[in-house]
């Protein structure tokens, strides 16, 4: 692959390759099963040559070597590729962050052994009712539509068969969209139902894949910091999260089949 000239002349991913290609082929470092770090690493580059500072100045010139071998060699013991929208990177002063994506935390949900991922979107006529039992919520949702969106919820089955999610208001979910880099928040105000349901869906994975991100996480409200440059991957709805099949009423908005008068245990 052919990297930016000049940014190369800072920093070349070769020394890295080989490096880590070694402790895989030693069994020192595992990566996931059938994830290539070698085309991880070279789709990252293509990706890093476009990425700048707050100043214009490309990352690969302005971040520390240090803290961009830190910042791949992360994004290889994660097992995620930026080109398939798995994560992005960072430029934090003179320093190169990577973190996961939406994509990439369900990934990596996938890899805890967490399965059976679904979002849903609760609108202003449906009937909505929510309790917990052991901590968990149990919910009874019949949808009928409406204007307004008034929660999100998110449900998976955890390892041990165990049903999990967690509920959200709409209000709490625009508080979370209020720290977006971008001021016009397009694709929120477009696409308001697939956005809600992503961030329910990601604070409901956070708590069990932290081990895999690790603490040294940036915060969340790293992305208010004017410091901070961003490659977004999620500018536009790549894909939408596997749903079930739906009974649409018509003129109404799209959900999973969830039935009326349906309860949903845990």
């Amino acid at each position: 692959m052919n990297y930016n000239k000049k940014a190369v002349e800072k920093y070349s991913p070769a020394t890295l390759i080989s490096s880590l290609s070694e402790h895989v082929k030693n069994g020192t470092i595992t990566v996931p099963e059938g994830f290539n770090h070698v085309a991880a690493i070279n789709s990252a580059m293509y990706l890093l040559t476009e990425l700048t500072d707050k100043n214009g100045k490309p990352a690969l010139e302005v971040c520390t070597k240090k803290s961009i071998n830190y910042a791949l060699t992360k994004m290889v013991l994660l097992g995620l590729n930026p080109l398939q929208k798995q994560g992005y990177f960072i430029v934090y002063g003179n320093e190169l962050q990577f973190q996961p994506s939406y994509f990439g935390e369900r990934a990596l949900a996938t890899r805890a052994g967490i399965s059976d991922i679904v979002a849903v979107v609760v609108y202003d006529g449906d009937e909505f009712v929510v309790q917990y039992k052991d901590g968990y919520p149990v919910i009874t949702h019949t949808y009928y539509g409406g204007e307004k969106i008034t929660h999100a919820y998110c449900l998976f089955t955890l390892p041990n068969g165990r049903r999990a999610g967690e509920v959200m208001t709409f209000a709490q979910i625009v508080k979370s969209w209020a720290r977006s880099k971008d001021p016009q928040q397009k694709i929120h105000k477009d696409q308001p139902d697939e956005m809600a349901k992503r961030t329910v869906t990601r604070r409901a994975l956070k708590p069990y894949i932290n081990s895999f991100i690790g603490e040294d996480e940036a915060p969340e409200s790293l992305n208010e910091n004017e410091d901070v440059q961003v490659i977004q991957l999620e500018e536009t709805p790549e894909e939408k999260p596997e749903e079930r099949p739906v009974e649409q009423p018509a003129a109404q908005h799209s959900q999973p089949n969830i039935g009326k008068n349906t309860e949903i245990p845990f």
